[in-house]
């Protein structure tokens, strides 16, 4: 250590590190070490097999284990909102609108389900914000809706820091007839506002950053907020724990987020001017850092994990909870990108023309409130299923479709569902339940070529991880285990061409590339590239431009490989 003394570098990592160990989870396994290349000869995609051969379903296919959603007796006099932790920010002041909303009354009579149904509907539809929730303050008098359903959609839609500002006071005088499962999601919107406002505003150094002042800084005010972050955020993580399904799912990825926002916020603080300039001091210290953080990022990536897993059983497939823990693990975890299979192309989805209330409340309902208000058996009907593609499938209705007598239309969209469930949380039983589906097709009704395609698609993604917990946790892998690309091949060299050739040959190819194992070879890397420029030749526009991006970057892992 030439420019600082070895005892202010300590004194940093110790300061650093002191509070993180002590929320810490174990660390994870180590990795193994890469096999060693190969000899790097020239690989070039095999001739596809025969139709009954390339689509022959190997194994057996999983099928989904649902959970019963029993209601469970509740005693509204136990509906306690817990005190918010000490250092936890109160609510930004834009929530105080929320809060004080006036309501503005349904135009008609809502006192059945249907009436309800109709005033959600048109409270929906607002565009503006301010002028939705004042609408759906006003749909929380309607008898046709349980109480408390209301309140939670409002909180679920304003900015998730604002919900405890809107869901707490209601907890803090429940109506009589409050359940249980709207109790714990009304909890678990409070709960998850809170972890969401944690982590946000470190405290600042103003230069100059000398040795002295940043050693005060650190063990100072920085370490007293980390300290009560860490506090804050294991408090309410334990207390979300506790809870159920989608409750369980919404504070879990908020814990994550929160969690991991403290390590970007340790890891952002300044260094001493010396230690900034000198590169192999700074990279000694961010690298001890790093692994005194490591655990405290394993805490936060397990917490989200459990979140998504939750999420994924509720059957949400956009959502905003969703996407910001994922980016966030692909950030941190950039080796095991849990988004690695977004880059998938599928067919185009027909734009969806809801014409009913129903249909408008699949489209614009977050799922687990959609599997609550709409019919299970509904989903059987092509429009209706159409339009819960925009938000999610819910649980109650993957239930109705296990036994539904599907349409040809019916059975290709709720494929196509489970294949964008699987993707989204690397479920391999969605890519089973997709090729049941699709392998499943009506007698005397042709197999239109998008469902050719996406089982294609499906097959090639089976045998993977059970979901993103297992694929982030145990990774890297020796191999992910998919990869079974022949019903892919296929559709991208059949005669006459397929519609999709050119999607299939470029989703064979990054299949290849996302499921190779450790220490593969330059001939590996060379069949990927050879892949990606056939899926060139085949495609236009910008999916042609990134197959020879990919092809590329294939080349050079190959050349490094030799």
């Amino acid at each position: 250590m030439r420019s600082i003394p070895r005892s202010v570098f300590s004194a940093l990592l110790a300061a650093m590190g002191l509070s993180l160990m002590a929320c810490a989870a174990a660390p994870p396994p180590a990795a193994q070490a890469p096999a060693p290349p190969g000899d790097g000869r020239a690989a070039t995609p095999p001739p596809p097999l025969p139709e009954s051969e390339a689509f022959a379903v190997h194994g057996t296919l999983k099928d989904e284990f649902l959970p019963l959603l029993k209601q469970t007796p509740f005693d509204p006099k136990s509906a306690l909102v817990p005190p918010t932790p000490a250092g936890v920010p109160a609510p930004p002041a834009a929530c105080e609108a929320f809060a004080r909303r006036a309501p503005v009354a349904p135009a008609k009579a809502c006192g059945d389900a249907q009436g309800a149904l109709d005033a959600l509907d048109a409270a929906l539809a607002e565009d503006d914000p301010a002028r939705r929730d004042a609408r759906l303050a006003g749909v929380e008098t309607c008898a046709g809706l349980d109480a408390g359903l209301a309140r939670a959609l409002r909180a679920e839609l304003a900015p998730v820091a604002c919900g405890d500002a809107i869901a707490a006071p209601f907890l803090e005088a429940p109506p009589a007839t409050l359940k249980g499962d709207l109790y714990q999601v009304l909890l678990g919107l409070t709960l998850s506002a809170r972890l969401a406002r944690t982590a946000t505003e470190p405290p600042t150094l103003r230069p100059p950053y000398d040795v002295q002042r940043v050693v005060a800084f650190t063990k100072g005010p920085l370490l007293t907020w980390v300290t009560d972050q860490a506090r804050a955020i294991e408090d309410l993580g334990r207390l979300g724990i506790a809870l159920p399904f989608y409750a369980k799912g919404i504070v879990a990825v908020e814990a994550g987020r929160a969690d991991m926002r403290l390590v970007e916020a340790v890891r952002s603080a300044p260094l001493p001017d010396a230690m900034r300039k000198d590169a192999e001091l700074s990279n000694v210290y961010y690298g001890e850092l790093d692994q005194l953080l490591e655990p405290w990022k394993a805490r936060g990536r397990d917490a989200a994990l459990v979140g998504l897993r939750e999420l994924s059983s509720v059957g949400v497939l956009r959502d905003a909870r969703v996407d910001g823990a994922r980016a966030m693990l692909s950030r941190l975890y950039g080796g095991r990108r849990v988004d690695a299979l977004d880059a998938l192309e599928l067919p185009p989805l027909p734009a969806a023309t809801p014409s009913t209330a129903a249909e408008r409340l699949a489209a614009r309902l977050p799922t687990y409130y959609a599997g609550r208000l709409l019919p299970a058996d509904a989903a059987a009907r092509p429009e209706l299923l159409r339009a819960l593609l925009d938000r999610g499938v819910p649980l109650q209705h993957r239930a109705a479709l296990r036994t539904a007598q599907l349409s040809p239309e019916a059975r290709l969209l709720y494929a196509r569902a489970r294949i964008e469930l699987g993707r989204l949380y690397w479920r391999a039983v969605d890519f089973d339940q997709a090729a049941a589906l699709l392998t499943a097709w009506p007698e005397g009704t042709p197999r239109p070529p998008e469902a050719t395609m996406l089982l294609a698609l499906a097959l090639g993604l089976r045998n993977g991880p059970e979901d993103a917990a297992l694929m982030m946790r145990r990774a890297p892998l020796a191999g992910l285990g998919l990869g079974d690309l022949a019903a892919l091949d296929w559709v991208a060299r059949a005669k006459p061409a397929s519609p999709h050739a050119g999607i299939a040959a470029y989703d064979a190819a990054l299949i290849k590339q996302i499921a190779a194992p450790q220490g593969a070879d330059a001939s590996y890397w060379a069949d990927v590239a050879a892949r990606f420029r056939e899926a060139q030749a085949l495609l236009t526009g910008p999916l042609a431009q990134a197959a020879e991006e990919r092809a590329r970057a294939a080349d050079e892992v190959a050349r490094a490989a030799r």
